[in-house]
């Protein structure tokens, strides 16, 4: 195969985190037509101390970079080796990061396809389990005098080119370069010019045809990429297929991050209905079950269809489902799984044992023969994974995100999206029906099972907020 306009890139950092550590190395390999027509190498001054283990790792001390250059005197020269040219390196996503960052604090916008030769690896050989670098030098018996310095482990990438280049069919190798660098065939009825216009930030993206009705909305951290993989997707997909070939236009709305995104997506989709959504296309206003207790003790339920939960009802909510079918169906598992009691979980309308008793599957809940606590702890355990949770916050929360130049701020109560920040009225919080869109609590779950979240939350009072929660 002719490799043709790739620039193979390494770095060597003061960390792993692009937005707070700096570059201290650069090597770069500019290959044209199947050939070197350019090597460069520089150490560069990071303006910051760096650690023991860098120096250890490297070989690369603090006392050397005193002198050499900072970025903004190589970006030139970088820039020239760069230009239209595929970046390819190993764990590309992290040598990009890391040049997007140095440009962006210098007021350079960069971007570029990449190429990653750790996706290649796992690509072209899926039997191996290891593609590092150190792997690829040992299976390849490829040289490396310098292992962790910029231009020579961007040496070991040209060399691994080389060598599968020889040893993979051309058309193997296209079918993998394509797949990383999300190569797309674009709808027959959209222009190329739309597609690159397309934001690379967090948001929703609408798909049309020739009706004003979406064919389908989406969202992404990504926007552009998600977009490309459909494209990329359709021919392993009928429904990506029938997408491609009507697709006219793309509308996007960019937003501060991934969690208003899906918000977002979810309003947009059951307020447009877009003929492919089929998941979230309808408000989940489903049947519920709902935990009481009876005289003698025992946990029991009812299976409520259609209406809303009330936010004193949250914690008596054992599960949510589509239909009441599908909630017998659950309970009936539950009852067999746990050796519970058909006539305690509804199932069975009788007035003497339930029929599982008569079988020694019941431990006799239904006529008062097993002890309550013991019945409740295995109900307990049963609806684990399916019970709300409480509220776990004294009142309202203000979420903030933002990305870029886009920010938003988002303001929930008792699993209850109330809106944006200027749409917020604290009086109304304490009065709100939750969970009237069952789609707003499995969001909001996910968003606060991740720690690093929980930065962004801010406790309002129940009275109201004011412009200082507003900061990002």
């Amino acid at each position: 195969m002719n490799f043709d306009n790739l620039a193979i890139l390494d770095v060597e950092t003061t960390g792993a985190s692009a937005p707070y550590d700096r570059i201290i190395e650069i090597g770069v390999i500019r290959i044209e037509k199947n050939k070197i027509v350019k090597k460069f190498e520089t150490l560069i001054n990071p303006e910051v101390t760096i650690s023991p283990f860098i120096e250890n790792l490297t070989g690369i001390v603090g006392r050397q970079l005193k002198d050499a250059p900072l970025f903004s005197e190589i970006k030139s020269d970088l820039a020239e080796l760069l230009d239209g040219c595929v970046l390819v390196a190993h764990n590309a996503r992290f040598d990009y990061s890391f040049i997007r960052n140095e440009y962006k604090r210098i007021g350079v916008p960069y971007s570029a396809k990449q190429l990653c030769t750790v996706k290649l690896s796992r690509l072209l050989f899926p039997n191996f389990s290891h593609h590092n670098l150190d792997s690829i030098i040992e299976r390849f018996e490829i040289k490396c005098e310098r292992r962790h310095r910029a231009l020579d482990d961007a040496m070991v990438l040209w060399d691994f080119l080389q060598k599968v280049g020889n040893t993979t069919t051309p058309e193997k190798l296209q079918k993998a370069f394509d797949a990383i660098l999300k190569k797309p065939s674009l709808p027959p009825l959209l222009k190329s010019k739309d597609v690159e216009v397309l934001p690379e930030k967090a948001g929703v993206y609408l798909f049309f045809g020739k009706s004003e009705i979406p064919l389908y909305i989406g969202k992404s951290i990504n926007i552009k990429d998600r977009v490309l993989s459909h494209f990329i997707n359709d021919v392993d997909s009928s429904t990506e297929l029938e997408i491609s070939q009507q697709i006219e236009r793309i509308e996007t709305i960019e937003t501060g991050g991934e969690l208003s995104a899906l918000l977002l997506e979810s309003e947009l989709i059951k307020k447009l209905q877009p003929i492919y959504n089929r998941k979230l296309r309808n408000a989940r206003r489903m049947v519920t079950l709902r935990q009481h207790v009876t005289k003698d003790g025992y946990n029991t339920l009812s299976i409520v269809n259609g209406e809303e939960i009330k936010s004193e009802e949250v914690e008596q909510v054992l599960g949510i489902f589509k239909s009441v079918k599908s909630a017998k169906e659950h309970l009936a598992r539950l009852v067999e799984e746990n050796q519970l009691c058909q006539k305690m979980l509804g199932l069975q309308k009788v007035s003497g044992p339930c029929f599982a008793y008569h079988l020694e599957k019941c431990k006799g809940a239904c006529v008062g023969k097993e002890n309550p606590i013991l019945f409740n702890a295995r109900f307990v355990m049963a609806f684990a994974k399916t019970k709300l949770r409480a509220w776990p916050f004294s009142g309202p929360i203000l979420v903030k995100e933002r990305r870029d130049d886009v920010g938003d701020a988002m303001v929930f109560d008792k699993w209850c999206y109330l809106g944006k920040f200027d749409e917020y009225e604290g009086s109304q919080a304490n009065d709100l029906v939750a969970l009237s869109d069952f789609d707003v609590y499995k969001i909001l779950q996910g968003f606060l099972r991740d720690e690093k979240n929980l930065k962004k939350i801010t406790t309002l009072p129940s009275s109201g907020i004011n412009s200082q929660n507003l900061s990002f």
